[in-house]
């Protein structure tokens, strides 16, 4: 099976509104997310919030479109509320990619009814324990399964149609 390549989506813009001990916080939990995906289970992974920020709100918003359209699969961080992750969430959705969503429970933004409707895999974790790291990575390592799962099964369906 080829390496697997995932969008990360992270509420990018608010992280720069919030207060530096919160966004602090978020920067962890999104470096803990990539490390468990490239060193646990050797995937690559795109993260927005690394790329050059510099550039036109255009060329970002072609740049991350292509980006999902290369992805395997998307987790999305859905603790806070982002236009840009609900974007890239109904791209992903569009494009029939598998999603893990992960919710903090201690986030002071309620989840949205359209995301928890829509039928996502929401996880949720404690992200004022301290074994919210251990919870993450159940998360991801229950997720992959049910991804390899997922692609074999579509192998295989493909491989039927003439």
């Amino acid at each position: 099976m080829k390496k697997l390549k995932c969008y990360f989506s992270q509420a990018i813009t608010l992280l720069r509104q919030l207060d530096e001990k919160e966004a602090k916080e978020y920067l962890k939990f999104y470096e803990h997310i990539e490390k468990c995906l490239k060193k646990n289970h050797k995937i690559d992974v795109f993260c927005p919030i690394k790329e050059d920020s510099k550039i036109k709100s255009s060329e970002i918003y072609w740049r991350d479109l292509g980006e999902i359209d290369k992805a395997d699969f998307v987790i999305a961080d859905i603790s806070v509320v982002s236009w840009g992750v609900g974007q890239e969430l109904t791209y992903a959705i569009m494009k029939g990619k598998p999603i893990l969503a992960l919710y903090n429970l201690k986030s002071r933004f309620k989840l949205s009814e359209m995301v928890s409707g829509s039928g996502l895999r929401i996880r949720n974790y404690n992200g004022k324990s301290q074994e919210w790291k251990e919870q993450i990575a159940r998360h991801i390592a229950g997720f992959l399964p049910e991804l390899k799962q997922y692609f074999y099964l579509r192998e295989r369906l493909c491989a039927r149609i003439p």
